[in-house]
């Protein structure tokens, strides 16, 4: 599964793993709020959102008994858009009035005691939110993507009087919807003629985004290159923009698209002067986070960010920070490897994925694996990297593969075949 919007998870591991909050443990865990509450704030902390973890049995159940819809949080722990919901919406004190008309669950995607869910809620995006009614099992909405607190509070209003979303979240579904299955120029056009008409919020971000990845895949179309101008050109004035009303994840990934675009366009000057904008944007970001967890949200954009501006060395001291924050996840330590690689200190590299390797769990494990077979690729140790390949291969008979997974095994596959 990959964390929305899909073009950078195939880049270099640490440019796609999110650093996680510790793993679930299957309890009751309340969402984070933020700075500390005044005592003047304390009541309301009643009302704050409480997650079921891991257990869709006793949420079902317990949805059923108060005759209130269930909430489906599908997440993962390198998924940094799932980690920026938890770090910045969830918690947030517009939510509270839904507390107690939902019944909260969170399900960590990678663990095989969720397989069968996963797959039966069809989660292919990370994060998807899902409301489903307790009687039937029917999902009554599944929503690919963030959200800011204020429009998931709205879509939940809508949700619970059995409407679905409307107006720009209608879009910008039905641009995503054109994009996930394959009909690139018609989400493409829908993208450019219905963004620059849309009001300031997280759809036109992802209709932006979308619209961006789906002409890219049609470059060689004079048409789509036009439309692919106009959006990158919409999208580095929406990235740019401090009133827009978007989660920070979000905003960066904009960015992230709208360099692509530019380098897509052999528009290589603007791609430069964008990541350099970009990489300032996010330090600011992560100064400002209120607590470890919020600011290693921002790891993984960072890292792709001074990789895009040539200085992949400025990721080493944050991921180490990260890596002291959070000793249980694999996620600073695969970062790690990633920088490691750009800077060609394979050594420091493969030890990295070591850790990142004894940490990791579920189908993920894969990227890292494959990560560390491109450090021993780039050392000259072809039989290490082969070796890398096959034991991920074997680890895949073992485990479940949800999602895209079975596609990033026939990669590992095709790769191992390569490699002579």
């Amino acid at each position: 599964m990959l964390s929305r919007p899909l073009r950078r998870d195939a880049l270099a591991l640490g440019c796609a793993l999110a650093a996680a909050a510790p793993a679930c443990t299957g309890a009751v865990r309340r969402a984070p709020a933020g700075p500390a509450l005044d005592a003047s704030a304390a009541a309301a902390a009643d009302d704050s959102i409480r997650f079921i973890d891991d257990d869709y049995t006793r949420a079902l159940s317990e949805a059923r008994v108060r005759g209130v819809p269930l909430f489906v949080d599908a997440w993962a722990a390198w998924c940094h858009t799932c980690l920026s919901m938890r770090a910045f919406v969830f918690g947030d004190p517009r939510l509270r009035p839904l507390s107690r008309r939902f019944v909260w669950l969170s399900i960590d995607t990678e663990r095989a005691d969720n397989a069968a869910l996963v797959t039966r809620l069809g989660v292919s995006v990370l994060p998807t939110l899902f409301v489903v009614d307790p009687r039937d099992e029917r999902v009554a909405l599944a929503w690919p993507g963030a959200l800011t607190a204020q429009e998931l509070a709205a879509m939940l209003e809508r949700a619970a009087g059995g409407a679905g979303p409307e107006g720009p979240l209608a879009v910008d579904a039905s641009v995503a919807r054109a994009s996930r299955d394959g009909r690139f120029a018609e989400c493409a056009a829908t993208a450019a003629r219905e963004a620059p008409r849309m009001p300031p919020g997280t759809a036109l971000a992802d209709v932006l985004r979308s619209g961006i990845e789906c002409a890219g895949r049609l470059r060689d179309d004079p048409s789509a290159r036009r439309r692919l101008a106009d959006l990158a050109a919409l999208g580095e004035r929406v990235a740019s923009d401090p009133a827009q009303p978007i989660l920070a994840d979000d905003r960066s990934d904009l960015f992230d698209y709208v360099i692509g675009a530019y380098r897509s366009l052999a528009r290589d000057d603007d791609a430069g002067r964008l990541a350099l904008g970009w990489a300032a944007f996010l330090e600011d970001q992560a100064a400002r986070a209120p607590t470890a967890q919020a600011r290693a949200v921002f790891d993984a954009h960072r890292l792709l960010a001074y990789v895009a501006i040539g200085e992949p060395q400025r990721a080493v001291p944050m991921l180490e920070q990260s890596e002291r924050d959070f000793p249980a996840d694999y996620n600073p330590p695969a970062r790690l490897g990633a920088a490691y690689l750009a800077l060609r200190r394979y050594d420091d590299a493969l030890a990295a994925c070591d850790r990142a390797l004894d940490r990791a769990y579920g189908p993920r494990k894969l990227r890292v694996w494959s990560l560390l077979a491109d450090v021993l690729v780039a050392k000259g140790d072809v039989a290490g990297a082969r070796a890398a390949l096959r034991a991920a291969i074997e680890f895949a008979r073992g485990v479940p593969l949800t999602g895209r997974y079975p596609e990033q095994l026939e990669v590992l596959r095709k790769r191992l075949a390569e490699l002579r």
